[in-house]
């Protein structure tokens, strides 16, 4: 799965975004994905466009987005093996935090990338309250 990051955006855009997305009734996020997933678009505009400025929100170009979905995996059986070889079991939790972190990355990446490689869509002017 490669990265896709979405435009950048302020603080408070970002905020907007994710607010008006989690207002949305949990049945139109659960229907926007899943059209998404088949590539297919929401049949209403408002909808759809909620959905894709919550996607550029949460896919921000960070250093964790653009990470590979293997390098959590690779860093939590490396510290699993070293917590081993150690005998020191502090590391075993470490690497147990970062396979949950990836796991979420993951998660994030497989419901909103589909949502942000969708089209613009037209007339979406900024994120609403």
């Amino acid at each position: 799965m490669s990265a896709v990051v979405g435009p950048e955006m302020t603080p408070q855009r970002r905020a907007t975004a994710v607010r008006a997305y989690n207002t949305l009734p949990a049945e139109d996020r659960h229907d926007v994905v899943a059209l998404a997933r088949q590539g297919r678009r929401h049949p209403d505009e408002r909808v759809a466009a909620v959905a894709w400025w919550y996607a550029a929100a949460v896919l921000q170009p960070r250093w964790y987005n653009r990470m590979p979905v293997a390098a959590p995996f690779v860093a939590a059986l490396a510290l699993l093996t070293a917590s081993l070889l150690l005998d020191f079991w502090p590391l075993s939790l470490l690497g147990l935090v970062v396979l949950l972190v990836g796991a979420a990355l993951i998660r994030q990446r497989l419901t909103t990338a589909p949502l942000l490689r969708l089209m613009r869509p037209a007339g979406a002017g900024e994120p609403q309250d």
